[in-house]
């Protein structure tokens, strides 16, 4: 099936690059799983990290350093650090 472009204009506007907790939020209501994931995670990291910047947390997080997004179910999202 063909990608639906109003869907990947949504993710880029709210989980592109620069986003933000109001953005994201958006996103939870969507139809597609793997956005509403993306949504899910990107808000669990209240951070800056590579080449996302988080406009309402643009710090990185030296707490977050070694921690990894877990999702299991419809559970919330939780960061663990891996060794």
């Amino acid at each position: 099936s063909k990608p639906d472009p109003e869907l990947q204009r949504k993710l880029w506007q709210h989980a592109g690059l620069i986003r933000d907790a109001d953005g994201l939020q958006q996103l939870l209501d969507e139809v597609h799983p793997l956005v509403r994931l993306t949504a899910r995670c990107a808000l669990a990291r209240r951070e800056s990290r590579g080449a996302h910047r988080r406009s309402d947390f643009a710090q990185t997080s030296s707490d977050l350093d070694g921690a990894h997004t877990f999702v299991e179910g419809d559970e919330e999202p939780t960061l663990e650090q891996w060794d």
